[in-house]
């Protein structure tokens, strides 16, 4: 995964993705890609990235990039602001053992994009 722009339930721009990084738009590393795995820098589990999908931990979307596929259907986008340059990351914890993970869903969370990552 190189550089992906996330999107949130209602087709704005609020993340992006550079080298299994997820940023936000002031540039601030906001969690790391273990696998299909979303981790924190503080080493919780977060959710899953999966099909262009962000999803919570009950299997729901909270973001989407273009082109995801097998989840609830996505809104039109809008155009995107150029990404900034980020911020350099802080050195990964060790990921955590992640929980199983459950029957990803067609609905969207009642959790937002900001409030995923911000856990």
């Amino acid at each position: 995964m190189d550089r992906l722009i996330i999107f949130d339930r209602n087709g704005i721009a609020k993340a992006f993705t550079r080298k299994n990084v997820f940023y936000d738009y002031s540039g601030r590393p906001l969690a790391f890609l273990d696998g299909t795995n979303i981790v924190s820098y503080s080493g919780k589990h977060l959710g899953w990235f999966q099909g262009g999908y962000v999803r919570d931990e009950h299997g729901d979307a909270v973001g989407f990039t273009k082109g995801a596929r097998g989840g609830p259907i996505t809104p039109i986008s809008a155009v995107p602001p150029i990404p900034p340059i980020p911020a350099i990351p802080p050195i990964p914890p060790i990921p955590p053992i992640p929980p199983v993970s459950p029957i990803f869903s067609l609905s969207w969370s009642s959790t937002t994009l900001e409030q995923f990552f911000n856990r």
